[in-house]
C-alpha cells in the first residue's frame, strides 16, 4: 500500500493531546539540538497534560495535519489573547507555533498548516504574530518564505539566544 500524500487539516479532538505532545517534543528536540541546546524528546506527564488542556481550551485553535490516520503536524492559534501580544493596540492573531514531525519535513505539511493560519488571520482581519528562536534557522527561512518579517521585538530564550518577533501583514498599506 502506498503512503498517502494528501495532507488533511482538521480540528484537534480530545484524544489527540498525547500524540500532539509526542510530536511537539520530537520536533522541538530536533530544532533545539541543531541550535546547540538539548531538550527532552519525550514528553513527561505534565507536558502531556498541558497539550490536553490546550486541545480543550476554546480560546485556542489547535489544528492537526494528518496523512491518512497519522498526525504529522500541528498549528496552535491564539485569537483569544491567551498569550500576550507585542502590539496590544493592533488586532493580531498569535501563531503560537507550527510543529511538524521531523520525518515529514519538506513535503508540504508546514505549508498546509500555514495556509490554514493565513485563512484564520484573514477572516479575523488581523496581523499574524509569531516568535521564533533565533537559532532555529530552518523555521526562520520557513516563515520568511511565507512573507513574515521581523517586527523588532525579542524576548530571552534558551542557551542565550532570544526568541525573535515576526509579523505577517496580509494587506498592503495604501
Amino acid at each position: 500500500m502506498s503512503k498517502p500524500t494528501q495532507v488533511r487539516i482538521r480540528d484537534a479532538v480530545r484524544g489527540d493531546g498525547d500524540a500532539l505532545a509526542e510530536l511537539h517534543a520530537r520536533s522541538r528536540a530536533v530544532y533545539y539540538r541543531a541550535g546547540g541546546h538539548e531538550v527532552a524528546s519525550h514528553p513527561d506527564g505534565q507536558y502531556r497534560e498541558a497539550w490536553r488542556k490546550m486541545v480543550d481550551d476554546a480560546r485556542i485553535a489547535v489544528l492537526v495535519a494528518a496523512l491518512g490516520d497519522d498526525i504529522v503536524g500541528v498549528v496552535t492559534v491564539d485569537a483569544g489573547r491567551v498569550f500576550p501580544t507585542s502590539a496590544p493596540d493592533e488586532k493580531r492573531v498569535r501563531l503560537a507555533g507550527i510543529f511538524v514531525d521531523p520525518g515529514q519535513w519538506s513535503i508540504g505539511v508546514g505549508s498546509a498548516l500555514m495556509a490554514r493560519f493565513v485563512s484564520i488571520a484573514r477572516q479575523a482581519d488581523a496581523v499574524g504574530e509569531v516568535e521564533v528562536w533565533e537559532r532555529n534557522s530552518r523555521a526562520i527561512r520557513f516563515y520568511e518564505r511565507h512573507g513574515w518579517t521581523r517586527d523588532g521585538t525579542s524576548r530571552p530564550g534558551p542557551a542565550g539566544a532570544p526568541y525573535l518577533g515576526y509579523v505577517l501583514r496580509l494587506w498592503s498599506a495604501s
